[in-house]
């Protein structure tokens, strides 16, 4: 497989986020950026037809305006990922990981560049989880 980096934010660009994360690899590395749910699921579904497969993902949570409302109500303390009728950064990172189970993929480097702490939290533990498990079940 040959990998690509994929970047997941609906308005900013890679090098937007460098400008606050100072990571070099947001300006050094050509990202293929998607906007959404959607557009996540089927920009990866169909490079991976075509032999691709991310080997790094910068993850935002917030898509759409109603989840940085939803967050900004517990101050970025909570968030709960059921209550959003837009899929969040969280949403896509779920499915990405049924998806890396069914094709047996490698987990990519996964990368959060959102600033709703509570969110980034929200998917590191789901990332934890499915390291937890795929290890019991090792």
């Amino acid at each position: 497989m040959k990998c690509y980096y994929l970047f997941l934010d609906d308005e900013r660009m890679p090098k937007d986020v460098y400008d606050y994360k100072r990571d070099p690899i947001y300006v050094e590395q050509l990202w293929i950026k998607v906007k959404n749910y959607e557009e996540l699921l089927n920009k990866v579904a169909e490079r991976y037809a075509d032999g691709y497969f991310p080997c790094v993902i910068s993850l935002d949570h917030d898509l759409v305006p109603e989840h940085y409302r939803l967050g900004a109500l517990t101050g970025f303390r909570e968030f709960d990922e059921t209550a959003v009728k837009v899929p969040t950064g969280w949403h896509c990172l779920k499915w990405l990981l049924k998806f890396i189970d069914t094709t047996d993929s490698k987990l990519p480097k996964l990368m959060f560049h959102s600033k709703n702490t509570a969110g980034v939290q929200n998917m590191i533990s789901l990332i934890d989880e499915y390291k937890f498990n795929k290890y019991k079940d090792a």
